[in-house]
């Protein structure tokens, strides 16, 4: 079902709360070791549908597709830091948890047993990505690296902590490294078959790689004769299609959403026509529907002054700034720059490949800083730290699924 239809508010409310640190820097050398980072967000979901999120520096589970209680993993030490950042395995390891401090520290965790099975020291981690069994981590100077957590997770649960030191002394040991970013590496992601990989940084660059290669894809629009991914300001989203495995999907901190077609075998140049929209607001969250040919933008606040031509304002979506009746194959370029409207702390949808819009839905009176969806992609859970709280919205029509057997309590 279209999000025309079903984007609301499901009313689910879940008390959540990000630990306290000092101001948010950049990675600039002269940072504090603490800092926080502005990308951060300790918030992820598995592909079982378990909501693994932050009251202060505890890490708690909801199961999204039962009525149990919330349970608690781990209460991380004073000494390891901040939490900064969550994230689950794929489906063939969604029992495990890779979590990230403020204080470069990256532990993984079986969430089943509530053990710890992993834990090491980095200069600092900007985010994190799961395929398969590898964990990628983009550092705050711009490497790439790559962990095969199998050689940490085949580590008994209850063998002595020297044996798993040995585990995750051999797991650094085995890592690869890709270097080509100058910048905080802001956001990562693998495409549905796990062959291509996309990463943003804070000044504005993304690149593609195929996970056989050492360098990235010559892909993006042409700048000075050579084919570049580049937005103005730092990337905060990139993210696949799951039903066109090569169209990529890239946002901003100005709100600039951009699409790719990264096939390498196109001398000509790999955006999207029409592939550009600006949203006015930064982008904290970009989700393809793998139900229909939809996609939705969450966003925070907005960090530029509004620009552009007036827009029409459809009754039906009570006041919210409509182009549904524009189609952007008769737009001219500069039009399309122009279509910049306030949608600040809201959820917008759009239709693929139009870009027309078909809803804004207001959703928080605070920042929006980030958001996941629900394994079955029917809903958007949103943080909303100022209010200390998870809000949860359906977005696509609800899959009639039968439920299987639960495991949380076996991590109890």
């Amino acid at each position: 079902m279209s999000a025309k239809y079903n984007l609301r508010d499901s009313k689910t409310i879940i008390d959540f709360s990000v630990p306290t640190t000092p101001t948010p820097v950049s990675s600039t050398p002269d940072a504090p070791a603490e800092a926080p980072l502005p990308a951060s967000l300790p918030l992820t979901c598995s592909s079982k549908s378990v909501l693994y999120f932050t009251r202060g520096n505890r890490v708690h589970f909801k199961n999204m597709q039962t009525n149990e209680d919330i349970g608690q993993l781990f209460k991380l030490p004073d000494k390891d830091g901040n939490l900064q950042l969550l994230q689950c395995g794929g489906a063939q390891n969604s029992d495990v948890l890779a979590i990230s401090t403020t204080k470069g520290i990256i532990q993984l965790w079986d969430v089943r047993a509530k053990k710890m099975t992993a834990s090491w020291s980095t200069k600092g981690v900007g985010a994190m990505q799961f395929n398969g069994s590898v964990l990628t981590v983009g550092g705050l100077k711009g490497t790439l690296r790559f962990y095969d957590t199998r050689i940490a997770m085949s580590t008994p649960t209850t063998t002595a902590n020297a044996a798993t030191a040995k585990a995750t002394f051999k797991m650094k040991s085995d890592l690869r490294k890709l270097n080509r970013h100058q910048s905080r590496i802001t956001a990562l992601a693998w495409n549905e078959p796990g062959k291509l990989l996309a990463s943003g940084d804070e000044s504005g660059v993304v690149y593609c790689w195929d996970n056989r290669e050492k360098v990235p894809l010559d892909v993006g629009e042409f700048v000075q004769r050579r084919k570049k991914i580049q937005h103005l300001v730092s990337v905060t989203v990139v993210n696949w299609c799951p039903w066109q495995p090569k169209l990529l999907g890239t946002g901003d901190a100005n709100g600039t959403l951009r699409l790719w077609d990264i096939d390498t075998s196109d001398s000509r140049s790999n955006a999207l026509n029409p592939g550009k929209l600006e949203l006015g607001s930064r982008i904290t969250g970009l989700h393809f529907s793998p139900h229909c040919k939809e996609m939705i933008t969450v966003h925070g606040i907005n960090e530029r002054a509004p620009s552009g031509p007036d827009i029409e304002f459809d009754s039906e979506t009570s006041s919210t700034p409509s182009i549904s009746t524009l189609s952007p194959m008769t737009l001219s370029a500069t039009q399309m720059r122009s279509r910049t409207y306030d949608t600040s702390n809201s959820i917008v949808a759009h239709s693929f490949p139009t870009l027309r819009h078909i809803y804004t839905l207001p959703a928080a009176n605070k920042v929006i800083m980030g958001s996941v969806m629900n394994a079955n992609f029917t809903k958007a859970i949103l943080a909303i730290p100022e209010e200390s709280k998870l809000k949860v919205y359906d977005v696509w029509g609800k899959l009639h699924l039968r439920r299987t057997e639960s495991f949380m309590g076996n991590i109890r």
